[in-house]
C-alpha cells in the first residue's frame, strides 16, 4: 500500500453486506481546524446497517438517490491523533481520542478527519480503544430519556434491552435513579441484573405486554413493538417511545398528534447532540456509570461478516471493527 493511501470499507450502491468492498483510497488531509486520526477501532451499528441498505427508503432523499452520498460508513471511532491542523490547540499528535462523526460518518477506514471542535475527546486514562465505543448507543438512549424527563423514582420498561441503545438506556436510567424493567432473551437476564435492572423479563417465556405492572415510560429500543401494543403498560400520564418509525412510520405521526393535543403519550425525539456530549460521556465511562458491552470483534477485512451479524438482530451491545494496528 502506498504511503498516502488507506484501506476503507466502501459501498457505492445500496444493498446488503455483499455490496461492501475493501479498497484503497487517498488518505485525507486535515483542514486547519481538523485532526487526522489513525483509527484503531470502530463499530458496526444497526444505523450503519440501515444506511448500507438505504432503509427506510424515504431516507434516501437525504442520504442520496439513487446511490448513497456516503460511501464510507461508521459513526464512532477510537484512535490516535496522527496530524493536527494549524488552528488546532486542544489536541496534539499522539493523543488517544474517541468520538463520533454523525454527519459525515467515515470511521470504517484506517484514517478519519474530524473537526477538533466536534464530538471528540481524549480517551479516559487506562481504557482501551474498544472500551470507549459506546457513543452512538448512549447518544440515542440519552436523547430519549431526556425527552421523557426521566427522574429519580420513575419506572421504565425497556424492550430490547440487549442492543447498544437498550443497554445504554438501562445504565443511564439507573444512573438517573429510575426503576428499570429490562425485557430480552433468557441469555441476557444475568447481564441485565449486573447492570442494575430491578426486574427482568424473558420475552420468549412471558408476554411482557400482559404483565400487571404500569410504567411511567416504555422504550422500544429495537423497533419491534408498537404504541398500540404497549399502551396498556403505561400509567395515565405515561409516555411511549421507540428507536425507529414503526410500521408505516406510525411513531412519527403519533408523536406529532401527541404534540398537537399536548399529552406526550408518544414521543419521537429527533437526534440532537449537546455540545458537551462526548465530555459528559467520558466522565460516565471514567466513573463506571456507563460500560461498553462488546459482543464480537472483526478485522476490517471481515467487515461484511460484521454487517451480516448485525443484520441478524442477534447482537448484544457493540460489534467492533479493529483496523489492524501496526500495519
Amino acid at each position: 500500500m502506498k504511503i498516502n493511501q488507506m484501506r476503507v470499507a466502501h459501498s457505492s450502491r445500496y444493498g446488503t453486506a455483499e455490496v461492501l468492498g475493501i479498497r484503497e483510497v487517498p488518505k485525507p488531509e486535515p483542514q486547519a481546524d481538523e485532526v487526522l486520526i489513525k483509527v484503531h477501532a470502530a463499530s458496526v451499528s444497526r444505523t450503519d446497517d440501515g444506511m448500507l441498505r438505504g432503509i427506510p427508503k424515504f431516507a434516501r432523499l437525504f442520504f442520496g438517490f439513487p446511490k448513497p452520498k456516503l460511501t464510507i460508513l461508521g459513526m464512532e471511532f477510537a484512535g490516535i491523533v496522527n496530524m493536527a491542523g494549524s488552528e488546532v490547540s486542544n489536541f496534539h499528535v499522539g493523543d488517544k481520542v474517541f468520538g463520533m462523526s454523525p454527519s459525515k460518518y467515515g470511521a470504517h477506514a484506517e484514517y478519519i478527519c474530524v473537526s477538533a471542535n466536534s464530538q471528540i475527546s481524549k480517551m479516559p486514562d487506562d481504557m482501551g480503544f474498544t472500551e470507549v465505543l459506546t457513543c452512538e448507543g448512549v447518544w440515542y438512549a440519552d436523547g430519549i430519556l431526556r425527552a421523557f424527563g426521566l427522574k429519580p423514582g420513575d419506572t421504565i420498561l425497556i424492550y430490547g434491552a440487549s442492543g447498544a441503545i437498550g443497554l445504554a438506556a438501562l445504565q443511564l436510567a439507573k444512573s438517573y435513579g429510575a426503576q428499570v424493567t429490562a425485557v430480552g432473551l433468557g441469555q441476557h437476564q444475568e447481564l441485565f441484573k449486573t447492570l442494575g435492572a430491578d426486574q427482568v423479563i424473558n420475552y420468549t417465556q412471558q408476554d411482557f405486554t400482559q404483565i400487571d405492572s404500569k410504567f411511567d415510560f416504555v422504550l422500544d429500543a429495537v423497533g419491534k413493538s408498537t404504541y398500540f401494543t404497549c399502551k396498556k403498560l403505561l400509567k395515565p400520564k405515561g409516555s411511549f417511545s421507540a428507536t425507529d418509525g414503526g410500521p408505516w412510520g406510525q411513531n412519527m405521526f403519533l408523536a406529532l398528534w401527541s404534540k398537537i393535543i399536548k399529552n406526550k403519550r408518544v414521543l419521537f425525539p429527533l437526534p440532537s447532540i449537546p455540545k458537551n456530549f462526548i465530555q459528559v460521556l467520558k466522565k460516565r465511562l471514567e466513573t463506571g456509570e456507563v460500560q461498553t458491552i462488546i459482543d464480537r470483534t472483526y478485522p476490517l477485512e471481515q467487515i461484511a461478516d460484521a454487517y451480516r451479524y448485525v443484520a441478524s438482530e442477534q447482537k448484544t451491545g457493540i460489534v467492533v471493527i479493529e483496523m489492524g494496528v501496526g500495519k
